[in-house]
Formats: structure tokens, C-alpha cells, sequence
């Protein structure tokens, strides 16, 4: 996957607010992994908040602000961890509200896990319109990439280079290599919205009975996912792209660049010159919540300090980035 952004996924820099929710709207529903009812919350959050998860079923309704170094397990959907609160499978939701540029807000849960509702973002970019958009009076806070850097974790590598904007193109694609597709899109708010948060998460027919005995996808169903049988692709309704497969990788990675976000802000946000590429060979098939591999876990951006990332061990700068060429991947979601 290559990303090339100006540092955030809308688009907005110096001198542009805060956002958060004008008001608190919910939705109910089942979730994937554990089969549980659950209602999810979306309410305001003050200036420099972030995305803050407040599980409300347990004692003292302890809050989480999920950032990379809380993953805890990926098999086949994403745990983050705080002492002794876990949160489940909130690619999505966060992908909706970053999606959106939303900087701010609080999303409430009675259980560890979000409602699946159709397998895809769209159900809470619609519930951020019910709750509207307003300025806050903080600025955002803006980082700067002024420098190309690698990130390298087993097969996959992650390339950050400057550029103008946030263009992401991706390769999905199977270990059978059956079901690739690719695609390049530039994201702005609008765009993430009609392009890129109704493609719905996607499984491996072979996979499904596994993952079952595991105790896994309990709330799955064709409501809720499209399943890949062969060189066939079975849906409740008609496939919403033609390429929905990719588009769904490219929803869950805004939410993981999210989760790389400083502590103070919700995502990245712009400033001048950013691009970050990812570019693995084909992994194993993707999962049932999100398209990911479990035996290849997501590559974790360094969280981002005031004007530049922190480097872990692995990451060296780049001075041939620009000349390289992504390979077909599978990119975690």
C-alpha cells in the first residue's frame, strides 16, 4: 500500500480547528467476534480529547484513547489493550470518524466490541451526520514530515515521503491470488465518504468453520460480510464496488494511521509534505473482520511527536523511496 498524504486524511493544516460532534447519536446492533447485542454512542469531546473509547458496562466506565503500542492481538480483528480493558474489532468506527475529520469525540460502548452492523463504515459516517460536525475554538495540531522513512516488519515495509495531499493506493490481494485488485484514490472527507466507507469487510469461505471453533465471528453473517468461495464472490446484495475488496483495505488503514496519532489529536493532521508507502509481496487470506492475515500482523507507524515521528529500531530514512514500486500485497485492515 502506498500512502501519500499532507499529513492527515483530510486535508486540513495550520490554522484550521478542531472538530468534534455536535451531538450524541447511537446505534445498536450484534457484534462480529463475540455474537454480544451491543449499543455504540457517539458523543462531543473538549478540544485536544482524541477518540476516546468509554466502556460503560464496566465498574467506573473506564476510557481508553487506542494508540499502536495498545494492540495486543491481531488474529483476525484488533485488541487494544489498557490494564485490564480490552476493545475489539474498532477499525471501523474509527476509520468513520477520522474519515470524516473528526478530532474529538467520545464513543461509548456496553461491550468490548462495536456492533458489525453491515460490515463496512458507512452505518457510522451516517451517524456522524446525525450528530453533525462543529468547529471547536483549539486549533489542530500539525507534524511534519520532512524526511522520507522506512519502517521494515518481516515482509511488509512502510515508506513515509513528503507530498502534497493524502493519496493512497493500494494492491489486495490473496495467497492464492485470485482476488486482486488495485487501486489509487485520492481521500478527502467527501471522497472518503462516497468511495471508500461502504466497502464492507470480507473472509475465505475455507476459513469460516475454523474460525468458528475458535470462537470467532459468533455475530458474522451474510449481513454483515462478503465471503470469497473459490474465484466466486457470494454477497447478500450486489458487490457496491467493483473493486470493494481493496477499497475496504484502504478504509482500514485511515483507521490505523488514526491509532499512530499523539495522544492530544484523533489522526495526523495536515501540514505541509507527507507520503507514506507500504508495499509487501502477497500474504495469507484475509480475515473475517477486516481482510488481514493473522499470521502477518500490521506494521505500527510510530506514534508522531510534535513535528516529527519517533523512529523505531527498525526505521531508517529513505533516500531511494521515490524510485521504488509498491509490490501486490494484502494490506491489514
Amino acid at each position: 500500500m502506498t500512502l501519500q498524504c499532507k499529513g492527515g486524511v483530510n486535508n486540513y493544516g495550520h490554522g484550521m480547528k478542531q472538530r468534534t460532534l455536535g451531538k450524541e447519536a447511537s446505534v445498536k446492533g450484534k457484534a462480529l467476534h463475540t455474537g454480544q447485542e451491543v449499543t455504540l454512542t457517539l458523543k462531543p469531546g473538549a478540544p485536544n480529547t482524541g477518540l476516546v473509547f468509554r466502556r460503560i458496562d464496566l465498574f467506573g466506565k473506564p476510557e481508553v484513547r487506542p494508540v499502536s503500542e495498545m494492540v495486543t492481538d491481531l488474529e483476525r480483528k484488533t485488541t487494544v489493550s489498557s490494564d485490564a480493558v480490552k476493545l475489539h474489532t474498532i477499525e471501523h468506527v474509527l476509520s468513520a470518524l477520522s474519515g470524516m475529520g473528526v478530532d474529538n469525540a467520545i464513543v461509548e460502548l456496553d461491550a468490548s466490541e462495536p456492533p458489525i452492523v453491515d460490515g463496512s463504515a458507512r452505518p457510522f459516517t451516517t451517524l456522524i451526520h446525525q450528530s453533525g460536525i462543529v468547529d471547536q475554538s483549539d486549533e489542530r495540531e500539525v507534524f511534519t514530515l520532512t524526511q522520507p522513512i522506512t519502517i521494515n516488519e518481516g515482509s511488509r515495509s512502510i515508506i513515509a515521503l513528503p507530498f502534497d495531499g493524502l493519496r493512497i493506493t493500494c494492491t489486495s490481494a490473496d495467497d492464492r491470488g485470485i482476488h486482486t485488485q488495485h487501486l489509487t484514490i485520492d481521500i478527502d472527507s467527501e471522497t472518503y465518504e462516497a468511495q471508500i466507507a461502504p466497502a464492507r469487510t470480507f473472509t475465505i469461505y475455507e476459513d469460516i468453520e475454523e474460525l468458528l471453533k475458535k470462537g470467532l465471528i459468533q455475530g458474522g453473517s451474510l449481513d454483515s460480510a462478503i465471503i470469497l468461495k473459490g474465484d466466486k464472490v457470494v454477497s447478500k446484495e450486489p458487490l457496491r464496488f467493483k473493486d470493494e475488496l481493496v477499497r475496504h483495505k484502504i478504509l482500514a488503514s485511515i483507521s490505523s494511521a488514526t491509532s499512530s496519532s499523539p495522544a492530544s489529536a484523533s489522526r495526523p493532521t495536515s501540514s505541509p509534505s507527507a507520503r507514506a508507502t507500504r508495499s509487501t509481496p502477497a500474504s495469507p487470506p484475509p480475515s473475517a473482520s477486516s481482510g488481514r492475515s493473522p499470521s502477518t500482523p500490521r506494521p505500527r507507524p510510530n506514534r508522531p511527536r510534535k513535528s516529527m515521528p519517533r523512529r523505531p529500531p527498525s526505521a531508517t530514512p529513505s533516500t531511494s523511496a521515490k524510485s521504488s514500486t509498491p509490490s501486490p500485497i494484502a494490506t491489514p485492515s
